[in-house]
């Protein structure tokens, strides 16, 4: 279906051992002088040069062979500033949220978490939904998530733009996808252990996406599989910069 409306508001995967893990993810992310305008659309020239990573069956691991529900995430970032970029196919796209930081893992959704200090207990957790609805928090005890206080924690310069293509919110159609933009200023990212983000950081980080077609079961999706709650930062892959 051609593009109905937009929401305002380079990446080479790598595999090494790992203990905890079959596999270590590493993402690149490729450096850009002309950064993406965040509109939610592919159209930059930087997103054209990347090669995208596949997210996964969060419970088997599995590849999606669907081409129909398949989710693609890339990244790149210049001198001040992540950025990422999801195409989520999805036959089904809808939400029911309006509001920043309402429990959107509830119904459709893709995540986005990041640990810049190597604790595993502290990383940021960035959510953003078809309707451009974004939630941002920052866990502090991965077992023990107080929701309502986490919630609390805002990225400052933090920008987002979803595009749809198909008709959200309408439940009786057949959709094709949407896509999300995110931008992440590095100084955003910044903790009690961490005083400046930079390219020399080590990284950790892992993407998600949470899936819910009518008529079809509630489907999870991951980058680095967990096999369960998303919550395990021992599966975090690696973002590096090139």
């Amino acid at each position: 279906m051609a593009l109905k409306y937009v929401l305002m508001m380079g990446s080479l995967i790598l595999f090494l051992p790992c203990a905890g893990q079959d596999f270590d993810y590493v993402i690149e992310a490729i450096y850009t002088s002309k950064p993406p305008v965040i509109d939610g659309l592919e159209d930059d020239t930087i997103w054209q040069q990347i090669t995208p990573v596949d997210l996964k069956d969060n419970r088997s691991g599995n590849e999606t062979g669907d081409a129909a529900i398949i989710t693609h995430v890339k990244s790149c970032y210049d001198d001040h500033t992540l950025y990422f970029f999801f195409l989520c196919s999805d036959p089904d796209i809808w939400t029911s949220f309006t509001q920043r930081d309402e429990h959107l893992w509830e119904n459709e959704a893709v995540e986005l978490f990041i640990d810049v200090d190597d604790e595993p207990e502290t990383y940021v957790e960035i959510e953003v939904s078809p309707a451009n609805v974004l939630f941002d928090s920052y866990i502090v005890d991965t077992l023990n998530i107080d929701v309502p206080k986490t919630a609390l924690f805002n990225l400052k310069g933090i920008r987002t733009a979803v595009a749809v293509s198909g008709t959200l919110n309408e439940r009786n159609d057949t959709d094709d996808h949407w896509t999300v933009e995110i931008a992440i200023p590095f100084a955003d990212l910044v903790n009690e252990n961490v005083q400046q983000v930079t390219t020399a950081t080590e990284i950790r980080i892992n993407f998600y996406r949470l899936d819910e077609n009518q008529g079809m079961e509630r489907m999870y999706y991951a980058w680095s599989p967990t096999g369960g709650r998303f919550h395990k930062p021992s599966y975090f892959g690696r973002l590096v910069f090139k």
